[in-house]
């Protein structure tokens, strides 16, 4: 595949790298490639990316858009053969997260069924719910979570995008952010005044929070049946910032980190240098740790998520799956992959 490789802030219209920064060329080293691993004619590569080191293999989900319900596909990280996968307790998932080398999936939940981290082993075909509400209110529609590795605590996302979309029912509790401990069981509120709160991961030291609000994107539930989107500008297409205190529990300092030029941020990962990376409208956007714009890689249109591996970067684009390669490394890849 041609590749434009080129300086100023103009968009492209095909696939290629913006450099804005000179650091950004470090990042993508001497030789990026961007490789169109599958292309399908629906929405089959949207949301989650979680390598198992054990099955070798990357897990994503489908996007309820044009797969309802949600269905399941994973990866082979070597041969690049796309499969679908049939986890049981898994209802409209979403975004996942690697959990002792296993799969956590946001499960969005339906109008029979609650919004759930459920823990899949892919080995075994298994699955676990480990939280389905806070202290007795059902969750929304848990969207996305990522560990503290230093405390073995998961935190994640619960917008309303559920409602919005017409499969869950009307809501019981604010746009959050929660911290949950599974070996005691405990749960707690971090963070609240979101408009849709989404993506978020932390910082290689774990000292700082990455949250993506992805309110700008508007889902209607009616007229309609909950397939219809808009985008409003006067609401946050912004990733947010959070000091993290006191061993790792809980947060401070809330303040914006960068603004979105295209369509939501969405997903979010750091590199092990702390630069920080969302999948937007029209690809990946790359910041350094000041909050600046360094670079994009750019595919064309909306990439929901992402995930890193030893590989690369794998790259939801919705309808089309790619796998980008370049020097830099994700700050999960030493724990997760190797």
């Amino acid at each position: 595949m041609a590749l434009d490789v080129s300086y100023g802030k103009q968009l492209s219209q095909g696939k290629g790298f913006r450099i804005y920064d000179s650091s950004f060329s470090k990042i993508l080293g001497s030789n990026p490639s961007i490789t169109q691993v599958q292309s399908r004619d629906y929405q089959f590569a949207h949301e989650a990316g979680v390598y198992i080191k054990s099955t070798n293999r990357v897990y994503f989900t489908a996007n309820f858009q044009t797969c309802d319900p949600i269905t399941l596909y994973s990866v082979d990280a070597t041969t690049l053969k796309v499969e679908d996968d049939k986890f049981t307790g898994c209802v409209q998932a979403n975004g996942a997260c690697n959990y002792k080398d296993k799969i956590l999936y946001c499960c969005q939940g339906d109008r029979e069924n609650p919004s759930a981290l459920v823990l899949v082993d892919p080995i075994t075909n298994t699955s676990e719910p480990l939280i389905t509400n806070f202290q007795g209110r059902p969750f929304n529609s848990v969207n996305d979570a990522v560990i503290h590795h230093a405390n073995d605590e998961i935190w994640f996302t619960d917008p309303t995008y559920g409602y919005e979309q017409a499969f869950r029912p009307s809501p019981d509790l604010p746009s959050q952010i929660y911290r949950f401990n599974p070996s005691t069981g405990k749960i707690w509120c971090v963070a609240d005044g979101f408009v849709q709160c989404n993506g978020l991961c932390f910082s290689p030291d774990y000292k700082t929070l990455y949250v993506t609000d992805t309110g700008a994107c508007q889902a209607h539930s009616g007229p309609g049946d909950g397939h219809n989107f808009s985008m409003n500008p006067r609401l946050p297409a912004t990733i947010y910032a959070y000091d993290v205190v006191n061993s790792g529990t809980c947060l401070t300092n809330r303040r914006t980190f960068a603004y979105c030029d295209n369509g939501v941020p969405d997903g979010i990962k750091c590199d092990e240098e702390g630069n920080v990376y969302s999948g937007c409208g029209d690809g990946v956007h790359v910041w350094d740790k000041d909050g600046s714009l360094i670079g994009k890689i750019v595919v064309g249109g909306c990439v929901a998520n992402f995930c890193f591996s030893k590989e690369g970067i794998w790259m939801f684009g919705e309808e089309e799956l790619y796998l980008c390669k370049f020097a830099a490394k994700g700050a999960l890849v030493s724990i997760e992959c190797e």
